[in-house]
C-alpha cells in the first residue's frame, strides 16, 4: 500500500536540473562554489550532494529574501567561466567550436535563471 506523499515542488526545479546537468548548463558549478555563494549571501550550507547544495541555496536564500544576491553571484561566476572558455578558444583553436558551444549553453543558463529568479507572475 503506497502513502500519499506530497513533496513540496521547489519554485527553481528547471534551475537546479540546469545546474545539475553538465551537458545542458555549458558549466560545472562545484559543491565548494555554491557552499561559497551561500555564505557570502548570509547562509551557512553543510557540505552535501550538489543536488542538496543547489535546491538549499536557492529555496533558503529565496526565503531569507537574498535571492537576488545569489543570482548575482551565480551571473559573476558563469561569466568568468565564459570569458575561460573565449581564452581558451583562442589559444587552442582546434577546441573553439566546443568551447564556443559551452559558452552558448552558458549563456542560455543565465537565461534561464534570469526567468526563474523572476518567476511566473500569475502565481503571485
Amino acid at each position: 500500500m503506497k502513502k500519499n506523499h506530497h513533496e513540496v515542488r521547489s519554485r527553481f526545479l528547471s534551475l537546479e536540473n540546469q545546474f545539475l546537468n553538465t551537458f545542458f548548463s555549458g558549466l560545472y558549478l562545484s559543491a565548494a562554489d555554491f557552499i561559497s555563494i551561500a555564505n557570502q549571501n548570509g547562509l551557512e550550507l553543510k557540505m552535501h550532494s550538489r543536488e542538496m547544495l543547489i535546491k538549499e541555496l536557492l529555496n533558503e536564500t529565496d526565503k531569507l529574501g537574498t535571492i537576488d544576491g545569489v543570482i548575482m553571484a551565480l551571473n559573476r561566476l558563469i561569466d568568468d567561466r565564459i570569458s575561460t572558455y573565449h581564452r581558451l578558444s583562442l589559444a587552442y583553436p582546434a577546441a573553439r567550436a566546443p568551447l564556443s558551444k559551452l559558452a552558448q549553453k552558458a549563456t542560455g543558463t543565465k537565461s534561464l535563471m534570469a526567468r526563474e529568479s523572476r518567476g511566473n507572475p500569475y502565481e503571485r
